[in-house]
């Protein structure tokens, strides 16, 4: 066989697959290679049994079908295949690795992983180290296998055990030179005596060995390899001596105890990851059934507002604090303790021989009082705080998912409490989580029982006391609990992914109604309607806005998003696409919240926002401090220098009112002048004269609606 001529048989039912490893091949400049491909495993047993090839690629999952690569791989070596055969992976695994190798393969690649570089130099290696096996089994040419084999460690012994021959390889990586070791026992190169009387006895007695073992250079360190030896014959078949190929396996070990850390361990932290906590967990839940002496505690954490510190630093900023937390929630436990990162800013806690919850509470006041520390990151100082659930371990218990059930809902518990504090896990609670469980599956129902309404806020125009928009303002009106507030059911739908179809059943309604409205002859009105951070980060964001527009036919400069000033920050690689995109479409950007983040003048100033609203926080303050209401003006200004219209939010009182005509500040939103009405009441409110009227305010009715 050429090896620059070759013939290839790949297994494998994805057609893209087959595509991307054609154009590899294609690639190798020094191979005149012929790819033959099969996309079944009948299909490709047809191939092997009427086909020569010189290397099998087999894929390890063949797609859903009831064979593996493992079976065909299996099956076409039971069928005398002598050709060496490479398992194409979807994923580390070491497990199947391992597995692919000990049942023939010559070696595995992972796709996502491959270039024709590794490529070449698997399949080249493969074939080589093939045919060298074959030499040894057949000695039909003693010399030219050594030279085929040059890329192994090659040791060659006669009957009586001392060494023959120690190609340049071996003298490499041994330190020996030839000279040095021929003539001697070939037991000098085994790390243990023991060992190399196991395998010498197996190789004599079984003709041949395959396995790992450990060898010793000449400097006395010792490396693991793995050894393929087989009893050498002369021509006549008389056995003549033992030949061993080794290959240095310490960089694969090496690789395959990080893909076992790298599934037990968080790779930001360090700590445990779930896999390996709740492997713990479940060890000591069946221990303590053998041993009712035996108990422990599950704490279960969570960071308080960590998503301000990603909103106001960046994710890099919120990485190095989770970093710093994981390091002092270490040095608050116990060596025998386990400390686990969940994902995101979710700790997991895991106190073995604890006797009552007092040792675990005492575990959970020295947590937060570690944490009432700043932190300095990145020149600011930082203070976090975290609410923390505790589970002691009961009777009741047989799985370790319930235990970490109940610490996530008493943890739950504790935020609800007021948060930086912890809570003990009781009976009730495990009503109130499935309470939570049902409003999720309610939610997911709630738009097509419509059950979603949308409350309108006017927005106010200082300059004529007109109602130039309405906030579109979404709230659940639950069949059973009553009206349910943004602010208890939005984190629900983000966490459910039923965000997406919230979002636009809102943006659909407000468009809609607010056509109505433009219809009946209020053609100045513009619908605000605020956006998640989820729906912000979806490319085909403006392609939907569109259609709902040209399907309502609303005007697009009557319809305005409001968009808040952390969602601008944490999006920015998407931002100024998508702004682009809708600014070319003429709808109207807000920037909402603004005040609270960090966003920079800069941003304002190359993103086409025509509209900021200031953050009620601020708001409620000018009237009372000076700070508020130096930095209120500073805003107006700003936003008035870069042509940006201004809206203040929240405005509760006449002194509130008084300071913003003072700023100039263009519109003002809040219970001074409307709350949040239906439509029908909107519509009411339209008719009537539209204009603020201070000598009519106090007819307006405020049924207390919160935003």
């Amino acid at each position: 066989m050429n090896i620059n001529r070759i013939k290839i048989l790949l297994v494998d039912d994805d057609e893209d697959d087959y595509v991307i490893v054609r154009e590899l091949v294609s690639e190798i400049s020094t191979w005149k290679p012929e790819l033959d491909w099969a996309k079944t495993y009948d299909e490709a047993l047809e191939k092997i049994q009427g086909k020569q090839y010189d290397v099998y690629l087999f894929d390890y999952r063949l797609g859903y079908g009831e064979h593996t690569g493992l079976e065909l791989l299996h099956k076409t070596i039971n069928l005398g295949c002598k050709s060496p055969i490479i398992i194409l992976t979807g994923q580390d695994d070491y497990h199947v690795d391992m597995e692919a190798i000990r049942k023939g393969a010559s070696d595995y690649l992972i796709k996502g992983q491959i270039n024709s570089s590794l490529l070449e130099k698997s399949i080249r290696h493969a074939i080589e180290r093939k045919r060298a096996e074959e030499a040894v089994r057949s000695a039909k040419n003693y010399s030219e296998y050594l030279v085929a084999c040059s890329l192994d460690m090659i040791v060659a012994a006669n009957l009586e055990l001392t060494i023959t021959e120690f190609n340049p390889s071996a003298e490499k990586m041994f330190g020996y030179c030839k000279s040095e070791v021929v003539g001697k026992s070939i037991r000098m190169l085994f790390a243990d005596a023991a060992e190399s009387k196991q395998v010498i006895d197996k190789i004599l007695k079984e003709k041949m060995f395959e396995g790992e073992i450990n060898k010793r250079k000449k400097n006395g360190e010792t490396f693991p390899s793995f050894l393929s030896a087989s009893i050498l014959k002369d021509i006549n078949d008389k056995e003549i001596g033992i030949v061993g190929i080794l290959r240095d396996i310490t960089e694969r070990n090496r690789l395959i105890d990080q893909l076992r850390y790298n599934a037990f361990h968080d790779t930001l932290t360090n700590l445990p990851n779930r896999n390996l906590f709740m492997e713990r967990l479940e060890r000591l839940l069946e221990h303590s059934k053998r041993n009712r002496n035996s108990t422990f505690s599950v704490l279960f954490l969570d960071l308080d507002r960590f998503k301000v510190v990603n909103d106001s630093l960046g994710h890099l900023s919120g990485d190095k604090l989770l970093v710093l937390i994981a390091q002092k929630l270490r040095d608050c436990l116990r060596k025998s303790d386990t400390v686990a990162r969940f994902g995101g800013d979710e700790f997991a806690i895991l106190l073995d021989n604890v006797d009552d919850h007092f040792n675990a509470k005492f575990v959970a006041e020295r947590i937060l009082e570690a944490l009432k520390a700043p932190f300095v990151l990145d020149g600011h100082k930082i203070v976090v705080s975290a609410s923390i659930g505790i589970v002691l371990k009961g009777e009741l218990y047989n799985r370790p998912e319930d235990i970490l059930r109940d610490a996530d809902t008493v943890m739950y518990r504790a935020k609800m409490l007021g948060k930086a504090r912890y809570a003990i896990f009781n009976v009730e609670m495990h009503a109130h989580a499935m309470n939570f469980l049902q409003l999720e599956a309610d939610l997911r129902h709630a738009i097509e029982r419509s059950e979603l309404v949308i409350y309108y806020q006017p927005i106010v125009s200082l300059a004529t006391m007109e109602i130039v928009a309405l906030e579109s303002l979404v709230r659940w009106q639950h069949p059973q609990r009553g009206l349910i507030l943004p602010d208890e059911f939005i984190p629900l739908a983000e966490e459910t992914m039923e965000i997406d179809k919230v979002g636009y059943w809102v943006i659909q309604e407000a468009c809609a109604q607010n056509k109505i409205w433009h219809d009946m002859g209020f053609s100045t009105i513009t619908v605000t309607v605020n956006i998640s951070l989820l729906q912000f980060r979806h490319k085909e964001l403006p392609e939907q806005i569109g259609a709902i527009i040209k399907n309502t036919g609303l005007p697009a400069d009557a319809f305005e998003l409001e968009i808040t000033e952390s969602t601008v920050m944490e999006s920015k690689g998407l931002v100024l696409e998508i702004f682009e995109e809708l600014n070319k479409m003429k709808i109207h950007l807000m920037m909402d919240d603004f005040g609270i983040g960090f966003s920079s003048i800069n941003s304002l100033k190359h993103l086409p926002f025509s509209t900021l609203k200031i953050d009620r926080s601020l708001i409620s303050d000018i009237d009372t401090s000076s700070d508020a209401s130096t930095i209120v003006k500073s805003i107006v200004d700003m936003a008035h220098t870069l042509k940006i219209k201004v809206i203040a939010e929240g405005v509760e009182t006449q002194g509130q009112l008084d300071l913003l005509r003072l700023y100039n500040c263009d519109y003002v939103q809040g219970y001074l002048f409307y709350c949040p009405m239906k439509a029908d009441e909107i519509t009411n409110l339209l008719r009537q004269k539209n204009k603020y009227i201070s000598d009519t305010k106090s007819n307006i009715t405020r049924e207390f609606v919160p935003l």
